[in-house]
């Protein structure tokens, strides 16, 4: 039996960075316990590196999800289900949601800023527009753990009623219900609301300061993550912008701006999207700030060219 060749993957780096985050968040959770929220000048300013280290976890948690961390599948395995426990979300969810996205992006139900013809009345998708686009992605995840950790007799008769009417819906419930998985998702649910409890409870009256982390944590996420989609080709799965952004940021979103090259290289590993970027005559499309911004224009008129479900 042959072992598969090694990739050239930045392992120490990955590494190292997934401690350094673990450290942080895990001293920022219980930052009353260990005397870090002295004063309201100290509180902001870990709120603003929580906010936007929680993006760089969110891009470290998507290399575990392509096998991008390790060239060992157990390590970016277990490395993904800490990372995502200290984000909030079971592992499985978010992995199963990201391959999902990457398999029916710019379909119905992966392309949320088009008026889609389905019945929905107007107001009503606005509406579920702004709250998916400023939040969603970050929470219909930590729902969507919960409700899966539920017994199956009652998560999988509530999926088929109200979840699965488009297919990537039901390609998504189909893979995260079966049973072996159920079982990794249960306890990092079980994790994860330990986790935050014991969070909570040691933080006293500062209880504010880790609600506030979350609602920029799903806000950070949502907004940036849709950003890189917004407008742009429906009905290919590859369609997405690259965003350009100072060089110090996109190191810290893991390079994650150069999107359109992750979706036709998903194993090329973030170090070496740049490189990917040149080598392919690819171009930045629009910065990320002005993509960011266009998104709150709202819904936009579906193509008439689009499939319709």
């Amino acid at each position: 039996m042959t072992n598969a060749p090694r990739r050239n993957l930045p392992e120490k780096k990955n590494r190292w960075i997934a401690f350094l985050l673990s450290v942080f968040f895990l001293s920022f959770y219980f930052g009353n316990t260990i005397g870090l929220f002295q004063s309201i000048w100290s509180i902001g300013i870990l709120l603003f590196l929580s906010t936007f280290f929680s993006y760089t976890l969110w891009a470290l948690i998507h290399e575990c999800v392509h096998g991008n961390f390790s060239n060992s599948r157990d390590e970016s395995r277990l490395v993904g289900r800490i990372l995502c426990i200290l984000f909030g979300t079971p592992y499985q969810v978010a992995k199963t949601a990201h391959l999902m996205h990457h398999k029916f992006n710019r379909e119905e139900g992966e392309r949320i800023e088009f008026l889609e013809q389905n019945g929905t009345p107007i107001l009503f998708q606005k509406i579920f527009y702004y709250l998916k686009l400023l939040q969603g992605t970050f929470f219909l995840e930590v729902a969507g753990g919960f409700l899966l950790s539920l017994p199956l007799s009652v998560s999988i008769p509530f999926a088929e009623k109200y979840l699965s009417r488009l297919p990537v819906q039901k390609a998504f419930f189909k893979q995260i219900q079966k049973p072996e998985i159920v079982r990794e998702l249960r306890i990092d649910s079980f994790c994860i609301f330990f986790l935050f409890l014991a969070a909570f409870f040691f933080s006293n009256s500062f209880f504010w300061v880790l609600g506030t982390a979350l609602i920029l944590r799903g806000f950070i996420v949502s907004v940036l993550d849709h950003s890189y989609h917004y407008g742009k080709e429906i009905d290919d799965s590859n369609s997405s912008f690259n965003l350009g952004v100072p060089r110090i940021f996109s190191i810290l979103f893991l390079n994650f701006n150069y999107h359109r090259i992750h979706h036709f290289f998903p194993g090329c590993p973030w170090n070496r999207l740049p490189d990917q970027f040149v080598k392919t005559e690819d171009q930045i499309d629009l910065s990320l700030v002005r993509q960011t911004f266009n998104q709150f224009r709202g819904l936009l008129p579906l193509p008439e060219n689009s499939k319709i479900l």
